[in-house]
C-alpha cells in the first residue's frame, strides 16, 4: 500500500522590470493505492505528474507524510524528535528517467556493475537481463557508441540489478522507436508481476496496455484514482478531452483466418472481426476503437463492406467543443464511444437507454 498526502511550494522570484511581488505555488498530492503491477501516472504536460514523483521518492523536497509497505518514508510533523524522511537509497527504489543517464566513461557491463555492488544482492544477473532485454552483445561496447533505444534497456537493467521495492519509471519510452517498445514494454508488464511500477506517461495506449490503474494528475493535484477505462468514461473529469480518441476494450481471441487476415473474438459475446498480419500468440487481445470510426444506424446496415456490427445500450451523452455528441455506449461489462454530429443524432431521435447498432469501421490491436 502506497499512502501520500504530501504539499510541495515553489516561490517564483519577482520581477524587477515590472516590479511585480513574489508569488508562491503550492500542489498538493493526496492518495492511497493498493500499488501491484504497474500504476500509471496519467495526466497534461505541466499538471505536476514529474513533480509528484519526484516528492515520492525523495529527490524533490517536500512537507507531509508518504508510506509505503508499512513504511515510513517522510513523516515531517511539528514535533521535530519524530520527524522521518529517509534519503532515496533507503526507500530501496529503482529510477529510470526518460534520459538514460549512464556513465560516458564506462563500459555498458561496468555501469550495471556498479548497480550489484551498490544492491549487495539482487533477483536478476547482469547476463540474464542481457539475454532478456537483447544486449549480450553490447557488454563490452562504450555507452558512447549505443542507442537511444539500447541504453535505456541498459538503464532499465540497471534499475533492476539495484534490488528495488518499487520501480518508478518518468516517460521512459517516449523517445524510442516503434521496436524498441514492442521489446520493452511485454518485459515491464512481465516484471510488474513481482515488482510494482510507478510509470509516467503520455501515452493512451502504453497506459492500458501496461497498467490497471492509475493516478489522474491535474493541476498540482490528484484529481482521481482507479481503474484507466473507467476513469476515461467519467466526463466530469479532466480526460473528457480524450473521448475523440476511443476506448480499449479487451477481446477474446476465437481463431486467425490466414487467407483473410482477420482474427474472430468475441466482445462481451458479440462477434468482432480485427485485421491482423499474423495469428496472435495470446488468448485476449486489447484493441482500440476511435470514436470517429464508429456508425449508429436504429438497424443493422445490410449490403455493405462493414464487417462488424454490435448491439448497444446508449447510456451517456455529452456535447464536446465541436459541436459533436458523444455518446457512451455499452455492451455488457465494456464500453465504446461513438462521435456523430448534431443533425444525425437528431436525425435518429436518440434518447438514453435506447438499443441501437454500433458499426466500427477500423481499430487497432493494442498488445
Amino acid at each position: 500500500m502506497l499512502k501520500f498526502n504530501i504539499q510541495r511550494t515553489f516561490v517564483h522570484a519577482a520581477n524587477k522590470k515590472n516590479d511585480a511581488v513574489a508569488s508562491k505555488q503550492v500542489l498538493h498530492f493526496k492518495g492511497e493505492i493498493n500499488l501491484t503491477g504497474v500504476c500509471a501516472i496519467f495526466g497534461d504536460s505541466g499538471a505536476g505528474k514529474t513533480t509528484l514523483l519526484r516528492c515520492l521518492i525523495g529527490l524533490e523536497p517536500c512537507e507531509g507524510q508518504i508510506s509505503f509497505k508499512q513504511q515510513k518514508w517522510l513523516d515531517s510533523n511539528d514535533d521535530a524528535k519524530s520527524k522521518i524522511n529517509l534519503i532515496t537509497e533507503n526507500r530501496r527504489i529503482g529510477v529510470v528517467f526518460q534520459e538514460p543517464r549512464l556513465f560516458p566513461h564506462l563500459s555498458v557491463k561496468q555501469n550495471l556493475q556498479l548497480a550489484v555492488v551498490k544492491a549487495g544482492k539482487s533477483t536478476f544477473t547482469i547476463e540474464n537481463l542481457a539475454k532478456e532485454l537483447g544486449f549480450t552483445e553490447l557488454l563490452h561496447h562504450q555507452t558512447t557508441q549505443l542507442s537511444g533505444g539500447q541504453k535505456q534497456r541498459i538503464a532499465i537493467a540497471r534499475a533492476l540489478l539495484t534490488h528495488p521495492q518499487l520501480l518508478v519509471m518518468d516517460e521512459p519510452l517516449s523517445s524510442l522507436d516503434l521496436s524498441s517498445k514492442q521489446l520493452l514494454l511485454p518485459f515491464l508488464k512481465q516484471i510488474s508481476a513481482n515488482i510494482p511500477i510507478l510509470y509516467i506517461t503520455h501515452s493512451v495506449r502504453e497506459l492500458f496496455y501496461l497498467s490497471h490503474q492509475m493516478l489522474l494528475v491535474n493541476n498540482g493535484e490528484i484529481e482521481a484514482i482507479g481503474e484507466p477505462q473507467q476513469l476515461f468514461l467519467d466526463n466530469t473529469l479532466s480526460l473528457s478531452k480524450f473521448a475523440h480518441e476511443g476506448l480499449i476494450v479487451e477481446v477474446a481471441v476465437q481463431q486467425f483466418d490466414e487467407q483473410a487476415g482477420l482474427i474472430e473474438g468475441h466482445l462481451d459475446g458479440q462477434t468482432l472481426f480485427i485485421s491482423a498480419k499474423h495469428a496472435p500468440d495470446i488468448n485476449s487481445i486489447q484493441v482500440k476503437i476511435n470514436s470517429r470510426d464508429v456508425i449508429i444506424a436504429i438497424e443493422p446496415i445490410l449490403g455493405s463492406s462493414l464487417l462488424n456490427c454490435l448491439l448497444v445500450t446508449l447510456v451517456n451523452i455529452v456535447t464536446d467543443n465541436e459541436k459533436s455528441m458523444i455518446l457512451t455506449l455499452k455492451l455488457d461489462s465494456q464500453f465504446i464511444y461513438a462521435r456523430i454530429t448534431l443533425r444525425s443524432f437528431k436525425h435518429l431521435n436518440l434518447a438514453l437507454g435506447d438499443r441501437v447498432y454500433a458499426h466500427v469501421k477500423t481499430m487497432s490491436i493494442i498488445n
